[in-house]
């Protein structure tokens, strides 16, 4: 995932050609994060690193709504495609917990789309081969 994100930063560092960047670190080193970015930018920039930079930096602020704006967005377009309410899309909310519940047990596996990495769908999906194990059990 740190991977993604340092492609996705370095992604919008050569479109917009900052002289300087914040950024939010998504590594557990945030020094570590800003030396990925780096060593993957063509341009030399000054980064400041930080965790929780949007709590600390007004700029990134902007960008993290900015970000979960578009978001919402992509998660109403997805919700479109399949015809089906999906809640929020975010792993905690009852809608989405449901929607993938249901998914599931009707396709027997998760949507292209839902993060398999997610402890919520690691449980669904758990839950479901449980009840097909004892239904087998019959």
């Amino acid at each position: 995932m740190n991977e993604i994100m340092v492609a996705c930063y370095v992604k919008v560092l050569e479109e917009l050609k900052p002289e300087s960047a914040f950024v939010d670190a998504a590594d557990v080193i945030a020094e570590r994060f800003r030396e990925n970015i780096k060593k993957k930018y063509s341009c030399d920039l000054n980064i400041t690193s930080e965790h929780n930079a949007d709590e600390k930096y007004p700029i990134v602020s902007a960008a993290s709504i900015l970000a979960k704006v578009r978001r919402d967005e992509l998660v109403r377009d997805i919700g479109k495609n399949v015809g089906i309410e999906i809640g929020s899309g975010y792993p905690a909310d009852p809608k989405t917990i449901k929607f993938l519940e249901d998914w599931v047990r009707e396709h027997g596996t998760l949507p292209d789309f839902a993060r398999s990495s997610w402890e919520t769908s690691k449980n669904i999906l758990e839950k479901s081969r449980m009840s097909q194990r004892s239904f087998a059990d019959y």
